[in-house]
């Protein structure tokens, strides 16, 4: 699930695992990306390719329905004028995660993209 939709940059583009396709925000933010593990499993990394992101929070939830949250991690991503973001961020979750919520804080432009993620 993503937070907003442009039919030719759709959230499924996350996680086809090509860097190439990308699903690009439509204004304002927050933005959020809900991914549902496969299976419940504790989280460590996730690694993620981007443009245009400044801030950045990293949120699991462990139960059956993604209602309650718990923050893994924020970060700040550089700048790097038009080139991809490519980012590891460390996460500090204490119990296996059914969901995963990638939440934009912000950006250095109107619009962001997010071209990969990957929860490890």
């Amino acid at each position: 699930m993503v937070s907003s939709l442009d039919e030719g940059h759709p959230g499924d583009n996350i996680i086809d695992g090509r860097e190439d396709t990308y699903w690009i925000s439509t204004g304002l933010y927050p933005q959020e990306i809900l991914l549902a593990m496969s299976e419940r499993s504790m989280v460590s990394t996730v690694k993620i390719v981007t443009s245009n992101v400044r801030g950045l929070r990293i949120e699991s939830c462990a139960e059956d329905d993604p209602v309650n949250f718990k923050t893994l991690a924020e970060d700040e991503l550089e700048e790097l004028s038009g080139r991809l973001q490519v980012k590891e961020i460390p996460c500090q979750g204490v119990e296996p995660a059914a969901y995963i919520k990638v939440m934009v804080l912000s950006g250095y432009h109107d619009f962001c993209t997010v071209h990969r993620v990957i929860v490890e």
